[in-house]
């Protein structure tokens, strides 16, 4: 039997001060809470360029599942592929069967903006200088542990 998750009214995507639109608590969200699931079309990685070739994605909303796998959150996805990156998060990305959930961090007052660290990263054999991945993959969070860009390694 499918079970279909409920929308528990905890969020709503507008205008972030980050970038775009962002996901914001519309009440509070207690610790620990798993907020939604991040949606969206699974995608062969190597597909993706053709698919962005073909104007089917723009790769903004692309999550990484496993090493061959991706999650299009542009095609089928949820309120979650608007949650913007911080370098100082209040979710956290956790997977259970190959399913991403978005989980609070902490408890998220209303009003806040959900976030969770992108943590980008590329295969060993791309080295990207600290000024390339700042200018590349610039971070806007503001936050006071911000390390300029969304890139991790």
């Amino acid at each position: 039997m499918n079970t279909i998750a409920t929308d528990r009214d905890f969020s709503l995507v507008k205008t972030s001060p980050v970038h775009g639109r962002g996901v914001f608590a519309k009440r509070t969200i207690p610790k620990g809470t798993r907020v939604f699931e991040y949606a969206g079309l699974r995608v062969s990685k190597t597909d993706l360029e053709t698919d962005l070739t073909n104007g089917l994605t723009t790769m903004t909303f692309v999550m990484n599942l496993n090493k061959t796998t991706a999650i299009d959150g542009e095609r089928g996805g949820n309120d979650a592929r608007f949650i913007n990156h911080s370098c100082n998060p209040n979710c956290e990305v956790l997977y259970f069967n190959e399913t991403p959930y978005i989980y609070a961090m902490q408890e998220i007052q209303e009003g806040h903006e959900l976030n969770f660290d992108y943590k980008l990263g590329f295969d060993s054999e791309t080295i990207l200088s600290i000024d390339q991945k700042k200018e590349w993959f610039p971070c806007n969070c503001g936050s006071e542990n911000c390390r300029g860009t969304l890139v991790s390694n």
